[in-house]
């Protein structure tokens, strides 16, 4: 269902998964801030966007993108709002979110990757190679990575990342 916090969900639990002083999240220490903020660098937050945007991009131009895209979100009032249907995930973002988690996390004990909207991936041209390439990173799951996909269509993602994930029902 949209509209019920799925997304807010999700980075709430990052702030738990890289929060440096409680549990639940303090929300004042340093990390607590920066996931608050959208600017903690061991959180990637994958939502839809518009292909010219990201269209051909390599792993790190994607990366960098999508982080001036959650800064964006962070300042503006579209934080929790509904993507437009022209927009999607696109290969080149998952690859980007493929590369992030092969490094070592930037400041904490762990990355919390979230992919927002998951549901998109199908819908979009290059879904399939979107899929395939999240598909591999679900399967050989790194132990300092925590992945979150949130969707409003769950039947739309393809049958075998949804036998990969817990699935959690979020209600209104």
């Amino acid at each position: 269902r949209r509209g019920v916090g799925k997304q807010r969900l999700a980075l709430w639990l990052a702030q738990i998964l890289l929060c440096i002083e409680s549990d639940p999240p303090c929300g004042v220490c340093q990390s607590c801030r920066y996931v608050a903020d959208l600017t903690h660098p061991d959180l990637y937050w994958c939502f839809p966007v518009a292909r010219a945007d990201i269209a051909d991009s390599s792993p790190e131009e994607a990366l960098s993108y999508l982080r001036i895209a959650m800064r964006e979100r962070a300042k503006g009032d579209a934080l929790w709002g509904a993507s437009s249907g022209a927009e999607g995930i696109f290969v080149e973002m998952i690859r980007a979110l493929v590369r992030a988690a092969a490094a070592a996390p930037a400041v904490g004990r762990r990355k919390v990757m979230i992919l927002g909207d998951a549901d998109r991936m199908i819908a979009q041209e290059g879904s399939d190679q979107a899929a395939n390439a999240l598909l591999k990173l679900l399967e050989e799951p790194l132990p300092d990575t925590t992945i979150i996909l949130t969707t409003s269509e769950p039947g739309s993602l393809l049958p075998t990342i949804r036998s990969r994930v817990v699935a959690v029902r979020v209600a209104p």
